[in-house]
């Protein structure tokens, strides 16, 4: 039986930080509008799960990912509710990786409770910085205590598998700044950490703003500086560098990431969410009234539609089947950003060619550079490569 991993976008967050492009919505417990946007989300969503009963026939789910946004910022009951709904639509993996992402003061040890009760065993706890006066310059609504409460409550309530989020280059932030925010993170003994540079990226509030904070931002060579200090103090600590901006302790690599990287099928449900499934990508339109519209209907009428219909859906931002050249060009870029890289003849048994014949002349300048090594089985980036991945990824893959 194919496996397949389960994306579940929850939209909504108590504030939206000034560096994030995910689609996601403020939402304000005291309007009254607000309050009932939520439950009429969810239950679209549980509508689009149902939905998909019929086409995720013949698969196993052995990871779900509810992310956002700040899924818990809707309440736990909400969540108990999608969760339900997916348990009874998806046959699920015994050996199931199921990760939620939250933000510290966003839920209490009761909701955790609840969680892992649920079938939650893998948390995402965005830190972003242990200085609260970084964290006040990325506008997050927590202080670094509050993050040792979620944290302790999440123990307390029984999760052994727990992931934190981190990020370099944030404005007035120091190489030293940095180092002591990975010294106190490790102190905690996650089980996997990811850690992210800053970027600017169009439509953000700090993007808007650059010039005001072009000064305070830490030049390429500083930003080099706080990546390589944390590759050698995390694989120092045990941790394995894994993926570019990941690393984790032997055994607890974020399964459903890994689906992404190593081109696994996925399917991303909810509003802006994208999928991998059946041989197309695709992906639903930023729109949340719009959605919730869409699956305003009668729900017994469901079991009369039969066979899934697509074409009632007024849902898709673009709905593509992968042409050889991009199945290629994906297999290469997201491979790339795994520790393993490329094996050449994983590569010749999914495209039937020879990866040297079609690349080797685009790689040589950076194996030469030193930005990419051989390997047993074929190639990688090296550390400097990982550094600037977009670039020379940017150099070697032709989508046209």
């Amino acid at each position: 039986m194919k496996r397949l991993g389960l994306y579940i976008h929850v939209p909504f967050c108590a504030s939206k930080c000034p560096y994030c492009d995910f689609y996601s919505l403020k939402l304000n417990p005291g309007g009254a509008q607000n309050k009932k946007l939520p439950e009429d989300y969810t239950n679209a969503l549980i509508k689009q799960i149902k939905e998909y009963n019929a086409p995720a026939a013949g698969t196993t789910v052995d990871s779900i990912y509810i992310g956002g946004g700040t899924p818990p910022v809707i309440g736990i009951e909400l969540i108990l509710k999608i969760i339900k709904s997916i348990n009874g639509s998806f046959s699920l993996d015994k050996r199931l990786e199921f990760t939620i992402e939250v933000n510290p003061a966003s839920i209490d040890f009761k909701g955790l409770k609840k969680l892992k009760k649920a079938g939650v065993n893998r948390l995402s706890i965005g830190l972003q910085s242990a200085h609260d006066r970084e964290l006040r310059v990325l506008s997050r609504r927590y202080v670094y205590a509050d993050f040792i409460e979620c944290y302790e409550a999440a123990r307390a309530a029984g999760f052994e598998s727990i992931s934190f989020d981190l990020m370099y280059g944030i404005p007035t932030q120091s190489v030293k700044s940095f180092y002591e925010t990975l010294k106190r993170t490790v102190s905690l003994k996650p089980e996997h950490i990811s850690v992210y540079g800053l970027k600017l990226e169009q439509g953000t509030p700090f993007h808007s703003n650059i010039e005001k904070i072009r000064a305070y931002l830490p030049d390429e060579e500083t930003e080099r500086g706080m990546y390589f200090t944390c590759c050698d103090f995390l694989e120092k600590c045990g941790f394995n560098h894994y993926e570019i901006s990941n690393f984790a302790k032997p055994g607890y690599e974020c399964r459903h990431n890994l689906k992404y990287w190593t081109c696994g099928e996925y399917l991303g449900l909810g509003t802006g969410a994208h999928s991998y499934f059946g041989g197309c990508r695709f992906s639903f339109k930023k729109n949340i009234k719009e959605y919730i519209r869409n699956f305003n209907y009668d729900e017994t009428k469901l079991k009369k539609i039969g066979v899934f219909d697509f074409e009632k859906y007024n849902l898709f931002d673009e709905y593509i089947e992968i042409a050889q050249n991009e199945r290629i060009g994906e297999y290469i870029m997201l491979n790339f950003r795994l520790k393993s890289g490329i094996n050449k003849n994983d590569f010749a048994r999914l495209f039937s060619a020879d990866f040297d014949d079609l690349y080797y002349e685009k790689t040589e300048p950076f194996i030469a550079g030193g930005h990419i090594i051989k390997t047993l089985g074929g190639y990688a980036f090296s550390r400097e490569g990982m550094f600037v991945s977009n670039y020379i990824l940017s150099r070697i893959i032709d989508f046209e």
